[in-house]
């Protein structure tokens, strides 16, 4: 993890991430969540390194226009976050989000890797890395830890 943390140090571009942790109602990734985020090479939109995941309203998501969207709801697994999305894709604002337009939106495996506090957290910061910075970071862990949407 420092490995990683100590590669994006001096990053020029990092992107701005919106990590959703839960779809209705919206919360954004709290607790130690804005802290991988910036470890690996992106700056976090929403919630607070060490605090617990605050609730967030769509508005809030739209005004902060994010280049990243990362949906991982706590417990949900790939295939049922892509099940519940169109709770949030079916928002009239849904297109006109920067990440969206660009296709960086992204489904994680909440359950395995985001939502429990141990050492899967580890294998979280790479499954960031690759998202955030592809051209730096290849763990393998596409298609199974994350998918692109």
């Amino acid at each position: 993890m420092a490995a990683i943390a100590k590669k994006n140090e001096r990053l020029a571009v990092r992107p701005r991430a919106a990590a959703i942790e839960w779809i209705d109602p919206l919360m954004a990734g709290g607790n130690w969540m804005p802290e991988l985020i910036g470890m690996a090479g992106g700056t976090n939109l929403f919630g607070e390194a060490g605090k617990h995941s605050p609730w967030m309203t769509s508005e809030a998501l739209i005004q902060a226009d994010p280049d990243v969207l990362l949906v991982l709801p706590c417990g949900f697994d790939i295939p049922r976050t892509r099940k519940e999305l169109p709770t949030l894709t079916e928002h009239p604002a849904w297109p006109a989000l920067k990440a969206v337009r660009e296709k960086q939106v992204y489904l994680l495996d909440g359950n395995q890797y985001f939502n429990r506090p141990g050492p899967r957290l580890a294998e979280s910061l790479e499954i960031l890395a690759e998202i955030f910075h592809p051209d730096r970071f290849r763990f393998g862990h596409e298609g199974t830890g994350w998918v692109r949407i």
